[in-house]
């Protein structure tokens, strides 16, 4: 039977493909969601600075599709993350791979020079794919997960909302921990909003002891710790678990919201420490390769 190799012809039906092969752990990918409805959304919304139809490709065969690649591409920096490939047969891999390769990068028109996978260390196809693509070994990253049923109790007393008084210390701190991030301190509190919140602990001073930043996007069954930090003279208090839990409490007030995940690098045991002690356990273990042309 022929192979057809085109831009997606139904974002719904790929969709459903994408969740099938990226909730077996020998064919996930770190940047693929898992479920349909929020990889449907990301592919209509939020992927890629290129149309979906230059920077995805999808393998037909007999209108069944067999194989899937996609780049979401940063425009600006020419560089892409990559979904795939994505083969649901092992025998085509090696081949197949290559055509839905070469085709993307022909539809994007775009002449990248960095491309970056993220994949399960279970997942052996891509990850002899990118090796044999120049792409370099960066290390592991743990995806951890935290879900609505095994939260419990959380002890909220000692949490608050932000309020203006607190502005001062909440800057010194998150610009003294976060330096060159994607938000800085009056980014955040502009962002703040009901689906947007600044926990904080305070001392008797009214400084800060530590904060978590996180946003809720109930409509996309998301939500996210973006930040936290801890002044030094209160860290080894417990006071990073108690924001944890905190954060998570909000996140799950919304009930369309049953699942957090976030990504940690191996190495970063404190990090990790912390994570599980407020809740997550870890589902994945992720290998970052990267492939620069420059």
């Amino acid at each position: 039977m022929t192979i057809i190799i085109s831009s997606p012809i139904d974002i719904e039906k790929l969709s459903l493909f994408l969740e099938e092969m990226n909730k077996k752990t020998e064919s996930h990918i770190g940047y693929c969601g898992e479920m349909n409805e929020e990889i449907a959304h990301t592919l209509l919304h939020e992927f890629s600075d290129v149309d979906i139809t230059q920077s995805f490709v999808v393998a037909y065969e007999n209108e069944e599709i067999v194989g899937a690649l996609g780049f979401d591409i940063n425009e600006e920096n020419k560089s892409a993350e990559v979904w795939g490939p994505f083969i649901n047969n092992e025998s085509q891999y090696p081949g197949l791979a290559d055509a839905l390769w070469g085709k993307v990068n022909t539809l994007s028109g775009i002449e990248l020079n960095e491309f970056s996978f993220f994949v399960n260390k279970e997942n052996t196809f891509v990850q002899q794919f990118a090796s044999n693509k120049k792409a370099v070994n960066k290390g592991s990253h743990l995806l951890l997960k935290a879900f609505r049923n095994d939260l419990g109790e959380v002890d909220l007393a000692q949490i608050k909302s932000y309020e203006h008084p607190y502005k001062d210390s909440f800057t010194s701190l998150h610009e003294a921990t976060f330096t060159n991030t994607y938000y800085d301190a009056s980014e955040i509190l502009n962002r703040l909003s009901d689906h947007h919140q600044l926990l904080v602990m305070i001392d008797d001073n009214r400084k800060i002891k530590g904060y978590v930043y996180i946003e809720a996007s109930p409509e996309h069954k998301e939500g996210t710790i973006e930040y936290i930090a801890v002044s030094a003279e209160y860290r080894k208090q417990g006071i990073g678990t108690k924001l944890i839990r905190a954060a998570l409490s909000y996140l799950f007030s919304f009930k369309e919201i049953e699942e957090i995940s976030l990504i940690v690098a191996k190495v970063n045991n404190k990090a990790i420490h912390l994570y599980k002690a407020a809740g997550f356990t870890e589902v994945h273990e992720l290998i970052y390769y990267q492939k620069s042309l420059k």
